[in-house]
């Protein structure tokens, strides 16, 4: 996931001066808008995900920028801190991100935390709890098409 991480947010610029600390609270009020539980599911929150996003970002690396930058703008994107807001605006806030452009710290900063968050919550067995998914036939492979029943 580091290898990813630095792929996808290569070409993206931020000064090494712009980043402040991680907002841990706007990370967290973002991973669960995204992952927010329900019906037997855990939060992203309640799982880590935001620590383990965080973990993956070592210091001085561009992906830490981006997790600094991003959180900062999260916080003043309405003012009070992006956790302080009702959901209703932190979904609206996270709906603008979605369209904003890739190229832009916004656009990527969605794009690649949700890819992260995505994968973190769901390698934990807690959040596939209920869901109907078969895991594959491992290691013997798929059965092939062919062949009498």
């Amino acid at each position: 996931l580091v290898q990813l991480a630095a792929v996808a947010v290569a070409g993206l610029s931020i000064p090494a001066a712009s980043a402040q600390p991680v907002s841990r609270a706007a990370l967290e009020a973002y991973v669960d808008i995204l992952l927010p539980g329900g019906d037997g599911l855990p939060s992203a929150t309640s799982l880590g995900v935001a620590a383990e996003i965080e973990a993956l970002a070592p210091e001085g690396s561009v992906f830490r920028r981006l997790l600094s930058v991003g959180t900062e703008w999260l916080d003043t994107v309405q003012g009070g801190g992006f956790a302080a807001l009702p959901g209703s605006a932190q979904e609206q806030i996270v709906d603008w991100m979605a369209a904003a452009p890739y190229g832009e710290v916004p656009g990527r900063f969605y794009h690649v935390l949700r890819l992260f968050a995505v994968e973190l919550y769901y390698t934990r067995p807690e959040a596939r709890v209920g869901l109907p998914l078969e895991h594959a036939p491992q290691p013997f492979g798929y059965p092939p098409p062919w062949g009498g029943t």
